[in-house]
């Protein structure tokens, strides 16, 4: 497709110099000699740019073709494709050696009608060119129109698929219709003495016959980017949504952010209580250190934080049990040496919260 775009963006600068520029539209006689030669110049070379645009773009149609029935029918339909393939690009290079080889030599396509022009040549009369031209490129499009509509009949998918799809390959009707209204225009042109405006009509119908088959080549891509647009919209939408609760997951297996921390705290709690033993130790001190064995071991059954609440009471609770171990002075009170922290034991309840 881009060497069809390239192309096509050729053709449109020079119906712009035709029309802006070189007065085509105007009845002949009210355009200066002068012009004629550079209009048949610009007219070489929009027919250059012409089947150029129109040949790359129908291949491209025809490769996604073979691409869509790839493994999936049978080598009949593929030989179908491969045909149409080498006809567009066969009768697209046949009509450019014509367009080069219409005048020995070439330049008096456009040099002769210069009236300084006095070099000899010969040109062969372009009407019947031109006609069979546009016939071929009327074969073509219906050729790229009907074969996908027979190749995908037989295809599994669901109505509203199928329909979906036989639409976007019926667009390519309009392509048909142009290059007909087109045709028509350029076989007026060798048959009308008031050239100007066929040539006009003739351009107009061919930018719109190239401009149609450009996007209808690209129908099936869009499917593509507005699913990559969809999902970038709701990308957006879930990191608005999720901004006032804090970082937003990325990947899918993270896990959501509300009550993560609490999730964590919960875990943690849950795995100390299977595993950890600790030794049992009196808060009044009674016991000594060597009296502690392995008999008054237990698990310590911690209770579970449920909610915001319970874990900021267990946190006042770890932080009033560190305070009463230090004086005001701040050193360490002399009963409290060489104990561990009672927090280890257990979580405190919430009804030993201080006031």
């Amino acid at each position: 497709m881009l060497g069809a775009w390239l192309a096509g963006t050729m053709f449109f600068v020079v119906t712009l110099i035709f029309a802006e520029s070189l007065h085509i539209g105007r009845h002949v006689w009210d355009i200066p000699l002068d012009y004629f030669e550079e209009i048949a110049l610009l007219s070489w070379l929009a027919q250059f740019s012409f089947l150029i645009t129109g040949a790359c773009t129908k291949i491209s149609v025809l490769l996604f073709y073979r691409r869509l029935v790839k493994d999936t029918i049978g080598a009949m339909w593929k030989a179908a494709v491969i045909a149409a393939i080498v006809f567009t690009a066969a009768y697209t290079f046949a009509f450019m050696l014509m367009l080069i080889f219409n005048c020995n030599p070439t330049e008096a396509y456009w040099k002769s009608f210069d009236i300084k022009y006095s070099r000899k040549y010969t040109c062969v009369d372009t009407t019947v060119v031109n006609l069979l031209a546009g016939i071929f490129a009327i074969i073509s499009d219906i050729y790229a129109v009907v074969l996908p509509m027979l190749m995908t009949r037989h295809f599994s998918l669901a109505a509203g698929q199928k329909v979906a799809l036989n639409i976007i390959f019926s667009l390519g009707i309009l392509v048909v219709a142009a290059s007909a209204a087109r045709t028509y225009y350029f076989y007026e042109v060798g048959h009308n003495s008031d050239v100007s405006p066929m040539i006009f009509n003739a351009t107009a119908w061919s930018q719109l016959e190239l401009q149609l088959g450009m996007v209808c080549a690209s129908l099936p891509a869009l499917r593509v980017f507005f699913r990559l647009a969809r999902s970038n919209q709701g990308f957006s939408m879930n990191r608005s949504g999720q901004g006032s609760r804090g970082p937003m997951s990325v990947l899918p297996d993270d896990p959501p952010d509300d009550g993560y921390q609490l999730r964590n705290v919960e875990k943690k709690h849950a795995k100390a209580q299977q595993t950890s033993v600790v030794a049992a130790e009196e808060e009044t001190g009674s016991m000594s250190p060597s009296s502690t064995t392995a008999s008054t071991r237990h698990l310590v059954k911690s209770p579970v934080v449920k909610s915001p609440v319970d874990y900021e009471a267990y946190n006042l609770e770890m932080l009033n049990k560190g305070r009463s171990r230090y004086s005001i002075t701040g050193r360490e009170r002399s009963d409290t040496i060489g104990r561990q922290p009672s927090h280890r034991l257990s979580q405190p309840a919430m009804d030993r919260l201080p006031p």
